[in-house]
């Protein structure tokens, strides 16, 4: 699977760019003489162009007789007289690119200066430059026009996506906004729908995002469920997947698509990930015993005995938009027993069947930073081949003495107190590893232990700046009894908290 560095796949619905260049020539002049039908109030219209000797005009056009009407002294009728409507050369050229030179050329050749029009407008599907207009204006005052336009590309677009120009946008384009817009009303009702029962099934707090429900995912298409072996290539494109929902996107349903142990080093910006674990907890895996244990352990032993710092998981979380869901079933079949969501969408190897997904690094639960700088590195072995676990030294001759408020804590919880510092070569004796005794800390008379997963040695100041928190030297100093100096040596020990039968398998 290759993992880049970007959000979630973005989907826009939007009308493509129009082809006019696949217009025949004749074919595009119709168009703009529909297109000019409203500019004016026409008396008539001519397809000139059409008839082969045009003189220059594709179209030419009057605009409607008007009737002048002279009035007395005291507001009444003299007499009247009819003035002809001024006369309009409208050229169309169906090409792409129409610079200056090539713009006052057309002019040169299409407008007589001798016998001018009244108006002019020069249509093209291009995009025009400033010196293009300029170059239009100057040439046709030249002239003697008094009224002109130039239609470009986004001239037409707007005119064709007007509502009241619908019906030539889709005798000339096979296209109508009009339709698509209730075609969307009904898309957006359907998303709706499937939102809201989704919201019924998974969660009784429609905008939680604590959720942790399984749903699987099927192709609408498929007619073989549940026979895998229907389909060769199952495992790299399955037709149906179980997924865990963790909550709502204004779009659409957030996966939990995988979970892998990481490493990361933050100050070198580098990582690695391995694929052998997946740590999504899918209902159907544990139900039917799907999951290797024995290998999750050894890989969980190589990830645990990383720095703390440096232990990370690489989440990956998709999404299925509500509008690619056909069908829900609430109830699922006893083979998954729980919701089944059919959607018209492919799943694509490794990918499956989300239309985005987006990732991050975790760690101790919380988002880390992490960016296209980071370089992946080989931390990780093969799938096949993480070591065995291993086992240290297990010490009950020997205890951790801690005093009275660090014991307290270390009871409350393992991730308040997760180090033991040692600055006299107390515990020198301790690798990584091993375990040792925690002295008053036995709970339902069971003895408690800690299993050390990170030996380091530094000194005190370099440690304190890492670490410039000032419960971190309080603590420090908690635990070995007395005031420190920058300059001492400092052993730091990072452990798990482990019981005595560990030790025993």
């Amino acid at each position: 699977m290759k993992i880049t560095m970007t959000e979630r796949a973005q989907t826009t619905k939007t009308i493509n760019p129009l082809h006019f260049e696949d217009l025949e020539p004749h074919r595009f002049e119709d168009l703009v003489r529909n297109l000019i039908y409203d500019f004016k109030p026409w008396q008539s219209i001519e397809a000139t162009g059409r008839g082969g000797s045009d003189d220059g005009f594709d179209i030419r056009a009057w605009e409607s007789t008007k009737e002048i009407i002279n009035q007395d002294d005291e507001g009444g009728e003299e007499g009247s007289v009819s003035v002809e409507g001024n006369i309009w050369m409208i050229q169309c050229k169906r090409e792409k690119q129409l610079g200056p030179s090539r713009v006052k050329k057309i002019i040169k050749d299409g407008v007589d200066k001798s016998n001018p029009p009244y108006g002019y407008i020069l249509v093209a599907p291009a995009n025009f430059s400033k010196k293009s207009y300029d170059a239009f204006r100057e040439e046709l005052r030249i002239r003697g026009v008094l009224e002109f336009q130039l239609w470009g590309r986004s001239e037409l677009e707007d005119m064709l996506f007007m509502p009241k120009n619908d019906h030539i946008l889709f005798a000339f384009f096979g296209t109508s906004l009009v339709t698509r817009k209730r075609a969307r009303s009904t898309e957006v009702k359907f998303a709706i729908n499937n939102k809201n029962k989704l919201f019924r099934v998974l969660s009784k707090s429609s905008y939680s995002n604590t959720l942790r429900e399984s749903i699987l995912v099927r192709d609408f298409n498929d007619t073989n469920y549940p026979w895998e072996k229907e389909y060769k290539d199952f495992d790299k494109n399955p037709r149906w997947e179980e997924h865990v929902v963790i909550g709502y996107d204004p779009e659409g349903l957030v996966v939990h698509v995988r979970e892998w142990y990481a490493f990361v080093d933050f100050d070198k910006k580098k990582f690695d990930f391995t694929k052998a674990v997946d740590l999504v907890n899918r209902q159907g895996e544990i139900r039917k015993n799907k999951r290797d244990h024995s290998k999750e352990e050894k890989v969980r032993d190589f990830w645990r005995h990383f720095p703390r710092k440096n232990q990370t998981k690489f989440i990956i979380h998709g999404i299925i938009p509500f509008e690619d869901i056909l069908i829900i079933d609430d109830k699922g079949d006893v083979l998954n027993q729980f919701p089944h969501i059919f959607i018209n969408f492919k799943f694509k190897p490794y990918r499956g069947p989300f239309r985005g997904y987006w990732y991050y690094l975790e760690n101790s639960g919380q988002k880390v930073n992490f960016d296209d700088s980071f370089k992946r590195i080989k931390v990780f072995p093969s799938k096949s081949k993480f070591p065995k676990v291993k086992k240290g030294k297990l010490y009950k001759d020997k205890s951790v003495q801690w005093d009275e408020e660090t014991l307290r804590l270390f009871k409350i919880n393992n991730d308040i107190i997760n180090v033991l510092f040692d600055v006299d070569d107390k515990y020198s004796f301790l690798s990584q590893r091993d375990a040792i005794l925690v002295a008053g800390a036995d709970s339902n008379n069971e003895q408690t232990f800690i299993k050390v997963t990170y030996k380091k040695e530094t000194t005190v100041g370099k440690y304190l700046k890492d670490h410039p928190e000032q419960y971190v030297k309080e603590g420090l100093e908690r635990q070995v009894g007395r005031s420190v100096k920058n300059k001492e040596k400092l052993t730091v020990f990072e452990f798990d908290r482990a019981y005595e039968w560990e030790f025993k398998r």
